[in-house]
């Protein structure tokens, strides 16, 4: 991502970005229906930012012009640069969280970044709870749908599901803090771990490969 914002050639970025789907499909495990489902929303978005960058963008050499519209190589070249940028961004941010291990991701946090375990775990626990209140989510709305009650309006809609939702999370963070204090837990850094995260030599092979990669990318094209 550093990389893609220090660069100013477009073809560098369609690079990186092609670059980064092979890693996705090649050791990432991503599928052909995957890639659709996700990308589909954000393509739109990026063909949307292409259009108004190029028709109001501002430059010499006039390729398309009507009405307010006005098309320019300079406005193309632009529009294209930043939309490509903000998929290759989303593609990058994909692939980080399809294929890292949120646990261990926290736990190489502690050990490696000196993360104070309160914060790390505190997140851990909060990216934990996104799944219940999507299944708490879901349970309201087939409890609404059983007794036939029907949305009258958006924000009444709102109110009535926010509320229980706020409620259950109030109840369950005060359960997980009682459960972490039974077991001891404290915050403090000098604690034992059961399991211990290290760097090992994919992990600099990996990112010397990526960078090397990048920057070349980069410089060629």
């Amino acid at each position: 991502m550093v990389i893609l914002m220090t660069i100013q050639s477009a073809f560098s970025t369609l690079a990186i970005w092609i670059y980064v789907m092979l890693l996705g499909l090649m050791l990432g495990g991503w599928k052909g229906k995957f890639l659709v489902k996700v990308l589909l929303p954000y393509s739109v978005f990026f063909v949307l930012t292409f259009w108004m960058l190029a028709a109001f963008g501002k430059g010499e050499t006039v390729v398309w012009k009507w009405a307010w519209f006005q098309v320019t190589e300079e406005s193309i070249r632009s529009g294209f640069l930043i939309s490509m940028r903000m998929l290759a961004f989303v593609t990058i941010g994909l692939l980080f969280t399809t294929t890292t291990n949120l646990y261990e991701l926290m736990m190489s946090l502690i050990h490696q970044w000196k993360l104070s375990p309160k914060w790390a775990y505190g997140m851990l626990a909060g990216f934990r709870c996104i799944p219940m209140f999507q299944s708490d989510l879901a349970q309201l709305k087939e409890a609404h749908r059983v007794r036939g009650y029907k949305h009258s309006g958006t924000w009444k809609a709102f109110f009535r599901y926010a509320v229980p939702l706020l409620t259950q999370a109030i109840r369950r963070s005060e359960q997980m803090a009682m459960a972490m204090e039974v077991r001891g837990f404290t915050g403090e850094r000098d604690r034992t771990y059961f399991q211990k995260t290290f760097i090992t030599l994919y992990d600099y092979l990996y990112i010397s490969v990526m960078l090397i990669v990048g920057i070349s990318l980069a410089l060629l094209l």
